[in-house]
């Protein structure tokens, strides 16, 4: 009997999580009160704040099946609007990508749909062995012993030409910023002689970390589709610590959660990830790093220092000007609209961040955050035909930081 109890839980551990009849709820900002929207997640604890409340942007909610109920009434009661944005969130989760066969070359890989851990790591293999000027260097390791990898990209014969480090897939289920993130490395190694992309390497290298959580990524596949924290046993009741929230700037303060179930759970004390300590290390060991951005989805921002706290940095006009010809850019590639500014003006306060990190631990000028698509319609779930637009106005983007490094506006 008591084996096959064992083997009953041991089931329902490993079991994948579903997300059937589960729904995100859209409210608009406006008079409602910030304290009662934030009172949902006491009420109901399994609730999930896919845009955290906010009196300027949308609050988009992920409500489980078993809450919907008494939670749209409680929306009610109180006076607050909402609309439904994702009816079924499994059926959105299945619709995000394709069936197809497993894609571990060059040869075969497709850009337009998201990749395993195991077919990002064959891809990296392969680049190096394809292109002369990329190479691999190990950033350090998960909790679950995962490589983390990076690729340095460059055709300069500088000694110690300026370096540009992109940071992707920190946030495990926001599956398009490394899908932007391959197809940006894609761009550079195919660029032709004469090219802007070409010309970018001979001047700079270019630093991609593809899966910044390794563990969380691999978990966002295996076992829960909206996973975004690490996946380290802290001792507490869940899992994980959120490893935006976990770096040395202002830890634990305003923006980040006491508690391990928050998907915004500080840590048990800074710096305590593996993974935010080996990027720390990493970054901080290599030499002329000029600009740095961490990139997520989703929202359409295009954001700099600082997340903690109002106040503006020192070098808030070089960066607000190079926010805006960013989102310039980005529009011009698809017409799409990407907001700019410091981070906890345009979405919200947020201790313990990578870029407030970088920007004053590492004293990397040009810090930015990304948010990539989309504005909340699919959210976490972006299918994967919007992979390759996202992936060309994001590149537009990246150039236009890549242009003020080479400018010499980012020493």
């Amino acid at each position: 009997m008591k084996v096959v109890i064992f083997f009953a839980l041991l089931a329902v551990a490993s079991a994948k999580r579903l997300f059937h009849q589960d729904q995100v709820l859209r409210i608009q900002p406006g008079g409602y009160d910030l304290k009662i929207i934030n009172n949902l997640v006491e009420r109901y604890p399994n609730i999930d704040f896919w845009a955290e409340p906010s009196l300027v942007r949308p609050v988009d909610i992920h409500v489980p099946r078993v809450h919907l109920t008494a939670v749209k009434v409680f929306l009610t009661r109180n006076r607050i609007d909402y609309e439904i944005f994702i009816e079924d969130l499994q059926v959105a989760i299945d619709n995000q990508k394709s069936d197809r066969p497993t894609q571990m070359s060059l040869a075969t890989f497709d850009y337009n749909v998201y990749h395993t851990m195991d077919e990002i790591r064959a891809w990296m293999s392969d680049m190096v062995s394809t292109y002369s000027f990329v190479s691999q260097v190990n950033v350090g390791q998960s909790y679950e012993k995962s490589s983390i990898d990076a690729l340095r990209i460059t055709r300069s014969t500088s000694f110690n030409p300026p370096k540009f480090v992109l940071d992707c897939g920190l946030h495990s289920r926001e599956w398009v910023a490394p899908a932007s993130c391959l197809y940006a490395v894609k761009y550079l190694v195919e660029a032709q002689p004469g090219s802007a992309e070409y010309n970018i390497l001979n001047e700079m290298e270019i630093v991609v970390i593809p899966i910044a959580n390794p563990d969380g990524y691999e978990y966002s596949w295996t076992g829960d589709r909206m996973w975004r924290k690490t996946r380290s046993d802290t001792g507490h009741v869940c899992m994980g610590v959120d490893p935006n929230r976990n770096w040395d700037a202002n830890w634990s303060g305003p923006g980040a959660s006491a508690s391990s179930c928050n998907d915004a759970y500080y840590g048990p004390s800074v710096m305590s990830e593996i993974e935010v300590r080996s990027q720390a290390s990493f970054v901080g060991g290599l030499s002329n790093v000029q600009a740095y951005i961490d990139i997520h989805a989703y929202s359409q921002y295009w954001m700099y220092p600082y997340a903690w706290t109002y106040s503006k940095t020192s070098d808030e006009n070089l960066l607000n000007t190079i926010g805006v010809n960013s989102v310039n850019a980005i529009r011009d590639v698809h017409g799409m609209t990407y907001l700019t500014g410091s981070i906890s003006e345009v979405i919200y306060q947020a201790s313990g961040s990578t870029v407030d990190y970088m920007y004053d631990t590492l004293g990397i000028k040009c810090s930015f955050a990304a948010e990539l698509r989309d504005t909340g319609r699919y959210g976490f779930t972006l299918p994967e035909r919007f992979i390759q637009p996202t992936a060309e106005e994001t590149f537009a983007g990246l150039k236009t930081i890549a242009n003020a490094v080479m400018a010499g506006t980012c020493q």
